[in-house]
């Protein structure tokens, strides 16, 4: 608190005191004054009265000095009132600021709540789409997969199975018009469709488990191909010319050498099949970054340019050789053969 207004009350105060003081001296002279004196008054003749004007000075003193009394009374009356009023305006003045102080702190207190509050159901929001989107992605991944799958396995099912499977019927057929003619003959072609039929259980049962052809697994690439054209000729008198590097067919991978073999199926099985073809060369070699797949024949051929309706095995290799990252060529012209060229490139993985 500020020690000007108590100054200027006790101020205030002491000459109010002063000034009833002397207000008060003359009644209290008077009564004084006219009460009968007891005791006896000895008047030393040494001693001058007091002169009239002495006197008078004396009797003029009290209202003098009240008049002054009062008129600083006043002064310090009207100097406390602007004082205390000068205070509380003071006050008054600097209230707003603090109270408008804290009325921001709030406001922005509140401000910052409500965004912490908007920031976090952001952040669920945010969290929430992103699982929903990664939910439909993995869907659509899973929904492309089992596509893929299907489609991968209805090309080894026509590429494998159906082919192995027609090869059969085939040595069947033939088997017929040995039985009477040269029976031992027909024993071994059915003992060659038995082996047949156990070798296409043996990839029934491989393509169920997702694992590649017996053949393949047991003896190579050269060996799965050399077993594949045994099963196709299925005792025709078809010859196959076959040059295998095998340096080159080492440096593919186990997808690679399943994917060439499966191309290697349907071409030999189409020139068979469909071309009646009596020769059919094989050539697999290297060049500087790939390895090459060729498959020849001198069948009946075909319009390459010409689309051919209800058939999958062109369409088929075409796909395994994107699958592989490979270019596939295949050109045919009717009564000229046909000729399909797989060219591999040569990856950093294990060779089989």
């Amino acid at each position: 608190m500020n020690a000007l207004p108590r100054i200027l009350g006790m101020g205030l105060l002491v000459v109010l005191a002063a000034l009833v003081a002397l207000l008060a001296m003359p009644a209290w002279r008077g009564l004084h004054a006219s009460a009968p004196s007891q005791r006896t008054v000895t008047v030393d003749a040494a001693t001058p009265p007091p002169s009239p004007g002495a006197t008078a000075r004396l009797a003029a003193l009290p209202p003098r000095l009240a008049l002054a009394l009062a008129l600083v009374a006043f002064a310090l009356a009207v100097t406390l009132i602007f004082s205390l009023a000068f205070r509380r305006g003071r006050s008054a003045d600097s209230a707003p600021p603090y109270a408008t102080a804290r009325s921001e702190i709030k406001t922005l207190a509140m401000l910052a709540e409500t965004s912490v509050a908007q920031g976090a159901e952001l952040t669920r929001e945010r969290d929430v789409r992103r699982r929903a989107e990664e939910d439909a992605q993995l869907k659509q991944q899973l929904l492309t997969q089992s596509v893929d799958e299907k489609i991968r396995i209805g090309r080894d099912l026509h590429d494998g199975i159906i082919q192995s499977l027609y090869a059969i019927g085939l040595t069947l057929e033939s088997v017929r018009a040995l039985v009477k003619s040269d029976p031992d003959e027909a024993d071994r072609r059915l003992e060659q469709t038995r082996a047949g039929l156990n070798e296409t259980i043996r990839d029934v049962r491989a393509y169920i488990t997702g694992l590649a052809p017996e053949n393949l697994r047991r003896g190579g690439f050269s060996h799965a191909l050399g077993a594949l054209l045994l099963d196709l000729q299925a005792g025709r008198d078809a010859r196959f010319d076959i040059k295998i590097d095998d340096e080159a067919a080492a440096m593919l991978s186990a997808e690679q050498s399943l994917q060439a073999l499966q191309i290697a199926r349907e071409a030999v099985s189409n020139a068979l099949r469909h071309g009646g073809a009596s020769v059919v060369t094989l050539r697999v070699h290297k060049s500087d970054q790939e390895v090459c797949l060729l498959i020849q024949d001198n069948g009946a051929g075909f319009d390459s340019a010409a689309r051919r309706d209800g058939g999958h095995g062109l369409a088929n290799m075409q796909a395994r050789a994107e699958q592989l990252g490979a270019t596939l060529r295949v050109t045919s012209r009717p009564g000229e053969g046909a000729r399909v060229l797989a060219t591999l490139p040569i990856l950093d993985s294990t060779p089989m």
